[in-house]
């Protein structure tokens, strides 16, 4: 492996199997090492110090305890399908919905043979 100049960075050979392992490390720590110079100079922004500041995490979280206050705490909709209004002969499981109580909601599921009709939610 040849040493890079400064101003040109390693590239790596089409075919991997040219370099050997330590060379592979020193490319791996050589575009490491500009990774961390380039975070560096990046630009922080106002609003970026803030959100991450404490004072802008307790701020955040204030306002949302504000909005669970005033709108209520939003329900999680685990599941949502469209299926046929009616169970068929053939299904080998039985779907129950409560739409005014979705946690009273069922799949039963039917072993082999049992008839359709023997279903118990």
């Amino acid at each position: 492996m040849e040493p890079a100049d400064p101003g040109h960075p390693l590239v790596p050979p089409d075919d991997p199997e040219e370099w050997t392992d330590e060379e592979w490390l020193v490319w791996l720590e050589a575009t490491d090492a500009e990774a961390r110079a380039e975070d560096r100079t990046r630009p922080v922004t106002r609003s970026a110090r803030v959100v991450r500041s404490a004072g802008g995490q307790v701020l955040g979280q204030a306002m949302l305890g504000m909005a669970i206050g005033i709108y209520g705490k939003r329900d999680e909709i685990a599941i949502v399908a469209e299926a046929p209004s009616g169970p068929g002969e053939d299904e080998p499981f039985q779907v129950t919905l409560d739409p005014d109580h979705p946690e009273r909601s069922s799949v039963v599921i039917r072993a082999d043979g049992d008839p359709p009709g023997d279903l118990q939610a």
